[in-house]
């Protein structure tokens, strides 16, 4: 930590010339708040990849920030974050106890660490589970707890949306907790604190007060997050153009402004409903498909990674999956020999085998990444 100075003087730039940038690009607002003055560990919802530009926003004072290693992997860009802010990289795709050390090292030093509990970015709009190992990091770290709250990131940029739209978006420290009351409490009431604080619902916000969030090709994409069809129920045949999306069936829909769904054969106002639903019946379809592939995509790309590197490509072609194996670009993973999936950016599949290696699945055309690893859970119960 010998760029300590550097990067506090990084963080002053940033804030007094980028700042209002982001702002006017953004249209976020906050309540700008002293500190900490303390090593504090700062905790906050996920929607937008400028949210740690939001919460820097929020403080006067510099912060290390925890992201995925995936970003480190991305060339001269990657070297330039390091540089510049020296992040510390979490993998997704295993519990990461160099992460946590690293962490606890920077909060002893006496610096502050930004961490996104969630680990991802909603495709619907509603705070995801946050890790019970988050609760004792902040009980054991020593430091003070501060959370905060955005609010709009997740209609301003939905994860699985091709482009940003113009609208509104706000933060706020939600709450501050002194390390001498944390660890007098237990790691359950912890994580009841940072769940109840950093929790939000995008649609449950807007039925209250609506906003718009205004641009161009609102539905473009919408597959990514919604795989399932609610009228024929099969998986993988919505389709979207501009503000609309459409189902070989008869469904068609219409992402409005405010964030709604409205259209013919639609049951569903939101995607955070449609998202619910689909995942229940997911459940019926798995156990219905017997030995038959479950849901395939066309066209996927398959990269060996490894960790600080780009990837080797492996192969391209068709990618499925059925109750034993996925198969992609003609290689055959027993479902029984993969650890964990995970996802990163929009729609890139990841997957780790219980061998150690780790590989990566892109794609050139909107699909949903995330039915794969709903599958994987279902079987694995």
């Amino acid at each position: 930590m010998k760029r300590h100075r550097w990067h506090r003087f990084i963080f002053w730039v940033l804030s007094y010339f980028a700042g209002p940038v982001v702002k006017l690009l953004t249209g976020f607002r906050c309540r700008r708040s002293k500190g900490p003055d303390a090593p504090a560990l700062i905790i906050a919802n996920h929607n937008t990849n400028l949210d740690p530009a939001l919460v820097g926003m929020c403080f006067s004072r510099q912060m290390y920030f925890v992201i995925s290693e995936h970003a480190l992997r991305k060339g001269l860009s990657s070297k330039l974050l390091r540089f510049v802010f020296d992040p510390i990289p979490i993998n997704k795709m295993q519990t990461d106890a160099s992460a946590i050390k690293e962490m606890l090292r920077r909060l002893k030093a006496g610096y502050s660490v930004c961490l996104f509990a969630e680990g991802n970015r909603s495709y619907t709009g509603v705070t995801g589970p946050v890790p019970p190992a988050t609760a004792k990091l902040a009980r054991i770290s020593g430091a003070d707890l501060i959370t905060v709250r955005l609010r709009g990131g997740y209609l301003s940029t939905p994860r699985w949306a091709a482009r940003r739209r113009k609208g509104r978006i706000t933060g706020e420290v939600a709450g501050r907790y002194a390390a001498a009351d944390l660890k007098a409490m237990t790691n359950g009431e912890v994580l009841r604190i940072i769940e109840r604080d950093i929790h939000e619902d995008a649609y449950q916000r807007q039925r209250e007060n609506p906003i718009r969030f205004r641009g161009k090709n609102l539905a473009e994409h919408i597959e990514v997050a919604l795989y399932l069809c609610p009228k024929c129920q099969k998986i993988g045949t919505v389709r979207s153009a501009g503000d609309s999306f459409s189902c070989g069936c008869g469904l068609r829909g219409k992402y409005l402004e405010t964030g709604f769904l409205e259209g013919d054969f639609l049951p569903f106002s939101t995607v955070a409903d449609w998202d619910k639903w689909q995942s229940e019946q997911l459940v019926s379809l798995v156990k219905a498909a017997g030995d038959r592939p479950i849901c395939a995509d066309a066209r996927q790309r398959l990269f060996a990674v490894k960790a600080a590197s780009g990837g080797a490509l492996l192969g391209e072609g068709l990618m499925q999956m059925d109750r034993n194996v996925l198969t992609c670009a003609g290689r055959v993973f027993p479902l029984a020999e993969i650890d964990r999936f995970a996802i990163v950016d929009q729609m890139t599949l990841l997957f780790s085998t219980k061998a150690g290696n780790d590989y990566e699945v892109r794609s050139e055309t909107p699909r949903s990444a995330s039915k794969y690893l709903e599958i994987f859970r279902i079987l694995c119960d």
